[in-house]
């Protein structure tokens, strides 16, 4: 069993992109359909892209907020702002994966090894 990543680990961006592209692919094969844009949706093609985006009226991720507080990971760990856990109605991440995030949002979001 792996062990969850911690702020010593480095999580790079393919890695992020890897998991939020398989909890889509998760999502779609358990519903039968395609996400609805803006609602189910948790696709990002850079983390630039991430990083500007909105979640339920509110910055996915802002400079200076430690990840477990993002309203990133708070979407998809129990929801924002009264909106549900995301993707909606699940499937959702495991912790490990929710670490793997979080830890790249706190070692500053590297996009590739050096």
């Amino acid at each position: 069993m792996s062990t969850p990543p911690t702020s010593q680990q480095t999580v790079y961006w393919p890695q992020v992109k890897a998991i939020l592209d398989s909890i889509m692919d998760r999502w779609k094969a358990r519903w039968g359909r395609e996400p609805l844009p803006g609602i189910h949706e948790y696709y990002w093609a850079t983390p630039q892209q991430l990083q500007a985006s909105v979640l339920s009226g509110h910055r996915a991720i802002e400079p200076g907020v430690p990840g477990k507080d993002t309203n990133l990971v708070r979407s998809l760990a129990r929801g924002v702002r009264g909106t549900g856990r995301m993707p909606l109605k699940g499937p959702f991440l495991t912790q490990e994966e929710l670490n793997a995030i979080i830890a790249w949002i706190d070692n500053g979001m590297p996009e590739a090894p050096p």
